[in-house]
């Protein structure tokens, strides 16, 4: 009788919130019978210069913005107080670093030594988590993922969601919620990339092993797609903005002025998913022969929606490049189309897997 009671008490409900220079996405999952279900979303817009390159500049704005209420497409109020928030990954410091083969119960000592040599700030400035991965067959080391953040930036989205009403559970790297959300069991067989598209950045994440090895992030997002068209057109942004979505990458749209007016953008992205590349092969690879290459590149974030954006890249890298799911890891009943229209989905990526890890507790 009480059991549903006792397990609220220790897991309250939960959700995910994804917040980003210009918007703030949420996501309600919860798990139904072992599966996990898509229970509400949405999104509310960020005025600009709140928030820029991941650092909150306006921190009582937020708060007001956050106060205001968060409501599903559907008209229904976000109530949860507790939730799993996303921090920058333009802010953050991943490394994949060696340690040797001990016992589990040394490896944080052993981590916090290694912790100086590999994050460029003083210990007391950063928090810093860490994740001792799989032993892999033949390798004479093992390999730990540390994670840090500025403790300014972590106390500064702290403050700001307490203050707003929210009691977050976790916060956590936005590449952790996306290779949770998107990367299936299929998927972590072998090396890929996921490159996510935002507004403002695109972010590169290297998978192997059921494991982030490295993230890197550049600016350039489709507000620079946007700025390119309406340049190249002579039109506002919000005309270019419409432009972006109905042509995409079509050669013909305008008389060819918009994929050309692409291009650059696009070739700047392709060129640091080549040096993805070659960090994988010298830095990676070369330690695990045994792991195979990067062959597959997956797609995601808002922009990555564009018609014609997979062609582009396999064309561009001479490798498969496919759209992530964000539904990977959702349940929905026969039959049923998700509440989320397939090309938008893609942005809500980020907020699909902190919510899962809101529901899985």
């Amino acid at each position: 009788m009480f059991q549903g009671l006792t397990r609220r008490m220790l897991r309250p409900p939960a959700f995910g919130l994804d917040i980003s220079d210009l918007t703030v996405k949420f996501i309600r999952v919860v798990e139904r019978r072992g599966a996990f279900a898509l229970d509400g979303f949405g999104e509310i817009g960020v005025p600009p210069g709140v928030i820029v390159g991941g650092e909150i500049k306006r921190e009582a704005d937020l708060i007001l913005l956050l106060q205001k209420g968060l409501r599903t497409e559907d008209g229904r109020r976000i109530r949860e107080r507790f939730c799993v928030a996303s921090l920058p990954e333009e802010k953050s410091f991943v490394r994949m670093i060696e340690i040797p083969k001990m016992r589990a119960e040394d490896v944080g000592n052993a981590v916090r030594w290694e912790v100086e040599g590999v994050i460029p700030l003083p210990q007391n400035e950063i928090y810093f988590d860490y994740e001792p991965m799989p032993s892999l067959a033949g390798a004479d080391h093992r390999d730990v993922l540390l994670t840090a953040f500025p403790r300014i930036l972590v106390d500064s989205y702290h403050r700001v969601l307490t203050a707003a009403g929210f009691l977050p559970i976790a916060l956590e790297l936005e590449s952790q919620a996306i290779t949770r959300a998107i990367v299936t069991e299929v998927l972590a067989r072998t090396p890929a990339v996921i490159i996510d598209i935002g507004a403002t950045r695109t972010s590169f994440i290297i998978s192997a092993a059921n494991s982030i090895v490295f993230t890197k992030s550049i600016s350039v997002g489709g507000r620079d797609f946007e700025h390119a068209i309406a340049q190249a057109l002579g039109v506002d942004a919000e005309r270019a903005r419409k432009i972006k979505i109905e042509a995409g990458l079509d050669r013909q749209a305008e008389g060819g002025k918009v994929f050309a007016a692409l291009v650059p953008e696009l070739t700047a992205i392709a060129t640091e998913l080549e040096q993805q590349f070659w960090f994988w092969r010298d830095h990676t690879a070369t330690r695990h022969p045994g792991i195979g290459d990067i062959n597959t590149v997956i797609l995601c974030g808002g922009d990555a929606n564009l018609v014609g954006m997979e062609a582009f890249f396999a064309t561009a890298i001479r490798k498969e490049v496919v759209r992530g799911n964000p539904f990977a890891k959702l349940s929905f009943s026969p039959g049923a189309i998700p509440p989320i229209a397939r090309n938008l989905s893609l942005k809500y990526t980020t907020a699909i897997g902190l919510g899962i890890r809101a529901a899985a507790g």
